[in-house]
């Protein structure tokens, strides 16, 4: 028996109060970090770290958080959604006064922090709208969690880029404080909201233990199916995390358009892209290499045209492949995730999916921290050529593998 389907919170299905209110607090959670991802690489160049140390300090909020997403979930369905809701706006507002107060709390170990409290919020709040609404509702719930998760991304780089054009260090204090103060308060009335599903406890068959994890990793790791999504996975967001954690200096090194203006382009055609063509995505079990592979070559188009940009001083140029980075990204998630949900069976289902997302994210720390070594020596427009690379030596791959996915394990 569903136990949200008597619940008077969940009348008004993915709509009700309580949802909008941790819909609006998903926005202001990140709107802080994608605040904080746009300035902190150009503020950390003007006062003369080298771009391995940049690529470190950036890279290091996605490493955390792929360590610890595993095991989130474990934690929050042991303490309870509320309890660790509380938990984790404490610890947002705590990193963002660090950046605010940072003295000689080194930037690598805030991002690190900041990359903690993002694991657990996204596990928490994914838990609370699944235990605030019933089977029918709860796609549609998480349809709009993801899309205000998405949101921050499409107007805070432009923000970003003219609070530290027109005021520098202070416009990112000034920037931080406000948010911070507007999750405080958005947080407090989330809290009480959720006070009532602190006690609900998950059906028994349904809890991860560690030897649950590790059997099941195990397994799924060596699935040619699995194997096969995350080396896609990973080869399209070392190119974005490459974009993520230098565009903007690259935008200052060459002179050519706004890094605004790119991060703003491409995060809307990642948001329109995900919700417009949603219903159009092969979600059927199979391996549709034709499919993946273009999305694949649209990534590679993207980051060749940010890298032939300045041969050109064409600014469109630039964002022309912001846009089709932002089409690859968009479609490349939910197309693997559909294909995997039906392949690896329910039983795997709480495993890869942590574990797929995990892979997604050390594809972004390559993307920022390795290829941040390779930059103080090759450059820029360097490691965004090795990026296209990457992902069209997968595509050609992706394109012959459709026997292999197809044959019997």
């Amino acid at each position: 028996m569903n136990r949200s389907k008597d619940l008077p919170y969940a009348r008004n299905g993915a709509f009700s109060p309580v949802l909008l209110r941790l819909y609006t607090l998903t926005f202001l959670f990140y709107s802080a970090n994608a605040f904080v991802q746009m300035i902190l690489p150009l503020y950390t160049q003007s006062i003369g770290y080298g771009n391995d140390k940049i690529g470190m300090i950036v890279g290091m909020y996605l490493l955390v958080s792929m360590l610890l997403r595993p095991w989130a979930g474990i934690v929050v369905e042991r303490f309870g959604i509320a309890r660790i809701l509380r938990f984790i706006l404490a610890g947002h507002l705590l990193v963002l006064l660090l950046f605010v107060w940072q003295g000689n709390v080194s930037y690598i170990i805030v991002r690190g922090l900041q990359g903690a409290v993002a694991a657990f919020f996204s596990l928490t709040v994914q838990m609370a709208v699944m235990d605030l609404l019933p089977e029918r509702d709860r796609a549609q719930g998480l349809s709009l969690y993801l899309l205000f998760g998405l949101l921050p991304s499409v107007m805070m780089p432009a923000l970003g880029w003219i609070a530290w054009e027109k005021a520098g260090l202070n416009g990112f204090y000034a920037g931080l404080l406000v948010l911070g103060a507007l999750t405080l308060i958005s947080g407090y009335g989330t809290g009480r909201a959720t006070q009532h599903i602190k006690a609900a406890k998950r059906p028994a068959e349904q809890t991860t233990t560690k030897h649950e994890i590790d059997r099941s990793a195990r397994s799924t790791l060596w699935n040619r199916h699995f194997m096969l999504s995350s080396i896609v996975m990973m080869s399209a967001t070392i190119g974005f995390g490459a974009v993520t954690a230098f565009l903007a200096l690259y935008v200052i090194q060459t002179g050519i358009g706004n890094a605004g203006v790119f991060f703003a382009i491409q995060s809307g055609v990642i948001v329109t892209a995900r919700f417009a063509f949603r219903k159009n995505l092969p979600s059927d079990g199979n391996w549709h290499s034709v499919y993946v592979g273009m999305l694949l070559v649209s990534l590679t188009i993207g980051l060749a045209l940010v890298a032939f940009a300045p041969v050109t001083g064409n600014a469109w140029m630039l964002y022309g492949g912001g846009a089709m980075i932002g089409y690859g990204i968009a479609n490349v998630y939910p197309v693997l995730a559909a294909y995997l949900s039906i392949t690896l069976g329910k039983e795997r289902r709480k495993v890869w999916m942590g574990l797929f997302i995990s892979m997604s994210d050390f594809g972004t720390v390559i993307g920022s921290l390795v290829l941040g070594l390779v930059a103080d020596s090759a450059g820029y427009r360097a490691i965004f050529w090795i990026s296209a690379s990457v992902s069209l030596c997968v595509a050609l791959f992706v394109a012959l593998s459709s026997r292999w996915m197809k044959a019997q394990p």
